[in-house]
């Protein structure tokens, strides 16, 4: 997340409770609660206050978004007289406690609602609820990329001209870096036309245009009159001067260099000089006035500077400071690897001014999350309403083929990483990198994800290729359970899950297994009882089981539990072998408490005796 400083708000134990697992998403949030919940916790983030309206009114212009977990009405009510205008209101977010649901209330796309909604809906797995028409629509916002990249916007009256073209599909230009325009469009359904280096005949045909740019054009007035004007932060200014240089010089002469290379003063994004101006007053008195941080470099650094844009070597810099150049090379150093020297130095009166822009002002990328997503028997009716959250939000989705199909309906338009059987650590490793890339990826596996599912392999592979997301499991109904709730309730009590598959686990170690869990009188759930080449492990099993209990013990089959094609069977420890079995049954074997009851498998839990007494 992209905010500075991020304030939670919650009234309740449950409020609080979400409020400090989202806070710990977050380097720069506060949590504010009740001053009576405060002393009971030992979360740092936490502040306590007395007066819910009084303290929200003395902070919310502190802070750069505020996320409400409470009704709705609640904070409707306590902000209305608070906020102002959308260019500097803060972000306003309300979540209920149950964390099912993120709504962007204030501020969406200037103020970050939006992206701050849909990442913290992203990471609980929640809905994010965006309602503005831009985003419904999947309309490209250009106050919404001004934010991401931190541009100011120079005529704001124009946002609301340029976004009602694109909503009525009218054509609207966008002139501003290919790099830029691939990376802030390519998720939209609408986007404007991409114009590189515009004339003034390019420009005729359009409803709207929007200028992300640090150039200044000369546009006629019919063109400038439907024009949005974004300046990106990308100039860095390198300026040397002689002692005791005034500040209204020094902007003179900022202000003629950036006007006769038709650059905005506003996409200065800061300003840089050599070391030995540190106490030049009239310097920090332009830099304070523009409100932008001077960076020194020691000559030292200045001289390592190399560019075959740069002017011949300054006689009176190496006479008076000590090195070759100062405006030239300092802008380069500032504005970082690649950057490019677009104002070579000019000398007025006192001053030497050189501008350098930075290679890119792309949005920072988005922080990916890789959820590991039981999604049951597979059946909508059965898939858990987190999981469906999940997919549904998620941009990237992973799985099994079969399990790809089973969750078809709510996946349509997605990116989708399928692999057939044998091949989940390719699966996996696919899942894990796209989360490294800035996704949210659903990795899907049927039943739930911790039972013999893909939750351990995923933690496996991420330490294995060095590759650590943001991860969280979604659990599901898993197969047992959806086995045991046809079958009645054999799984009341004490039970063991044993699986017959020997593709993972030696045969030794399964045989083992077996011979302890039929000893252990507890009920036994059997997962991949059979496959059409491992038929001996079943008999096995049967045998043990044998050994240590009755021949009459109960025993349900469920074949594809709550799926097309289920099939359910009851028989005994004696003669469950003649029963139909596959990969997809679950065999559960009762003990010396499960009972047959009206035709249903149910394992007592000790009532019985407690109702009969001593």
């Amino acid at each position: 997340m992209d905010r500075d400083k991020i304030a939670f708000w919650a009234l309740s134990e449950a409020g609080l409770n979400l409020a400090v697992k989202c806070a710990k998403m977050i380097d720069t949030a506060t949590v504010f609660v009740p001053a009576s919940m405060v002393n009971s916790r030992a979360d740092k983030e936490l502040a306590g206050f007395d007066r819910f309206s009084r303290h929200l009114s003395s902070m919310f212009f502190e802070y750069d978004a505020h996320v409400f977990i409470m009704a709705s009405g609640i904070v409707v009510r306590s902000i209305a007289g608070l906020i102002r205008n959308k260019a500097t209101d803060p972000a306003v977010v309300v979540m209920d406690e149950a964390g099912n649901h993120v709504i962007s209330l204030v501020s969406g796309h200037l103020g970050g609602a939006n992206a701050l909604c849909a990442e913290l809906a992203s990471r609980l797995g929640a809905n994010a609820v965006i309602t503005t028409a831009t985003d419904v629509n999947s309309i490209t916002a250009m106050d919404d990329i001004a934010r991401r990249i931190g541009a100011v916007i120079e005529n704001r009256e124009k946002v609301k001209h340029v976004a009602k073209c694109m909503l009525n599909r009218a054509p609207v230009a966008m002139i501003c870096d290919r790099e830029l325009f691939e990376s802030c469009c390519r998720e939209s359904d609408v986007c404007p036309e991409y114009i590189e280096n515009p004339n003034t005949d390019d420009l005729a045909g359009y409803s709207a245009l929007c200028f992300i740019t640090e150039k200044r054009y000369d546009v006629p007035a019919d063109v400038l009159g439907r024009s949005l004007f974004i300046r990106p932060s990308n100039l860095v200014l390198g300026i040397g001067c002689n002692r005791h240089t005034s500040s209204e010089e020094i902007s003179a002469a900022v202000d003629r260099a950036l006007d006769d290379h038709h650059l905005s003063p506003l996409s200065i994004a800061g300003v840089a000089s050599i070391d030995k101006k540190k106490d030049e007053p009239g310097l920090n008195d332009y830099a304070r006035t523009i409100c932008k941080a001077v960076h020194w470099f020691a000559a030292e650094s200045l001289d390592r500077v190399e560019d075959p844009g740069m002017s011949p070597l300054s006689v009176y810099a190496k006479k008076y400071v000590n090195t070759k150049a100062v405006a030239e090379p300092a802008a380069l150093l500032c504005a970082g690897p690649d950057a490019a020297l677009i104002v070579p130095k000019q000398k007025i009166g006192n001053v030497t001014v050189a501008v350098a822009k930075k290679r890119s002002i792309l949005p920072p990328k988005k922080t990916g999350k890789l959820f590991v997503v039981g999604i049951g028997p597979g059946g909508a009716d059965y898939l858990t309403a987190h999981a469906r959250r999940v997919i549904e939000n998620s941009d990237v989705i992973a799985g099994y083929k079969a399990y790809i199909n089973l969750v078809a309906p709510l996946i349509a338009g997605r990116e989708i990483i399928s692999t057939g059987m044998t091949r989940e650590t390719e699966r996996v490793d696919a899942a894990v990198t796209a989360a490294a890339k800035g996704k949210t990826v659903a990795l899907i596996c049927s039943g739930d994800a911790g039972i013999y599912g893909m939750a351990g392999l995923v933690h496996e592979r991420m330490a294995a290729i060095d590759e650590i997301v943001d991860t969280e499991v979604s659990p599901g109904v898993s197969a047992a359970t959806a086995a045991a709730a046809l079958l009645g309730a054999p799984l009341v009590n004490d039970f063991i899950t044993l699986s017959l598959s020997n593709l993972l686990t030696p045969t030794e170690t399964v045989e083992k297994r077996i011979e302890m869990a039929a000893a252990s009188d507890m009920v036994t759930a059997v997962y991949n009882p059979v496959s059409k080449k491992r038929t001996e492990l079943i008999r096995r099993l049967q045998a043990a089981f044998l050994r240590h209990r009755p021949e009459n013990t109960v025993v349900g089959i469920v074949t594809h539990a709550l799926r097309s094609g289920q099939k359910i069977q009851m028989s005994i420890l004696d003669n469950f072998l003649e029963c139909e079995m596959s990969m997809n049954s679950i065999l559960i074997i009762g003990n010396s408490d499960t009972i047959l009851m009206n035709g249903r498998m149910v394992t007592r839990r000790g009532y019985e005796r407690k109702w009969q007494g001593p």
